[in-house]
């Protein structure tokens, strides 16, 4: 089972969320357990999963907002990012949703 275990909020290149969990997720195994997790908090909503070898990419509204989790095998690395200004400013709000699910 995957648990979030650190989530910071970075600004370069643009802003995002960067999530450290139990062990990095498996894009061909664990797309599933990610949209589980994310559908775990009310308020978000929307979800809707691409994957391949080495990458999952799940497109989620918060907020009726646009945002994507993206994890990538490659660079070991998980983060959300938005594409406008007005999902920006929710970023720190979901950051404290999400945070309340630390380990």
């Amino acid at each position: 089972m995957l648990q979030l275990i650190q989530i910071n909020a970075v600004d370069i290149p643009s802003p995002q969320l960067q999530l450290t969990f139990n062990r990095q997720p498996d894009p061909v195994s664990d797309g599933p357990q990610l949209q589980q997790w994310l559908q775990r908090f009310t308020p978000i909503g929307r979800l809707q999963t691409e994957s391949s070898l080495d990458l999952i990419l799940i497109r989620f509204y918060f907020n009726d907002q646009p945002f994507y989790l993206h994890a990538e095998h490659y660079s070991e690395s998980c983060w959300i990012d938005t594409d406008s200004q007005a999902a920006d400013m929710l970023l720190s709000e979901l950051h404290r949703l999400l945070a309340q699910d630390l380990v």
